[in-house]
């Protein structure tokens, strides 16, 4: 199975977004690796939620989400380095950690916002839960 870095992104987390593809550029190159976006837009988790939306609207918002990314990478990341873009629905760690095992992934390089200890406590982060749970190396790119 071929070397994979997993780099888990919000689209909505610009300045984010740009120094942890920088990082994770680096890592593939350096591991001569795959380099694998996630994506993971939150689902319906509640029918009723659900229910006020048109059936497909889920679908139609993946498909933009992957529309706008593809220009990005396409933009990003060096032409000789193997890219998959993948967008899910779901919670976000979890959904990260599923991926990282299918993936086999040597490397998880997260984006993460500074927060305080209350933050954390309170909300808890995707990254911490990333860190916590994966069973791969995390690189965590702190916006500060």
């Amino acid at each position: 199975m071929a070397k994979t870095v997993l780099l888990p992104i919000d689209p909505q987390e610009q300045n984010l977004i740009d120094a942890a593809m920088k990082q994770a550029i680096t890592q593939a190159q350096e591991r001569q690796a795959e380099l694998h976006i996630l994506t993971v837009v939150p689902g319906y988790n509640n029918p009723m939620v659900a229910s006020y939306f048109p059936q497909n609207a889920m679908e139609q918002a993946l498909d933009a989400v992957d529309e706008k990314l593809t220009e990005y990478i396409e933009k990003q990341v060096p032409k000789d380095i193997l890219t998959q873009l993948h967008v899910k629905s779901g919670n976000p760690a979890k959904e990260i950690i599923k991926m990282a095992k299918k993936l086999n992934a040597e490397m998880i390089v997260i984006p993460s916002n500074k927060h305080g200890r209350i933050d954390q406590a309170l909300i808890g982060s995707v990254a911490s839960k990333v860190v916590e749970r994966a069973s791969c190396s995390v690189l965590v790119v702190r916006n500060v």
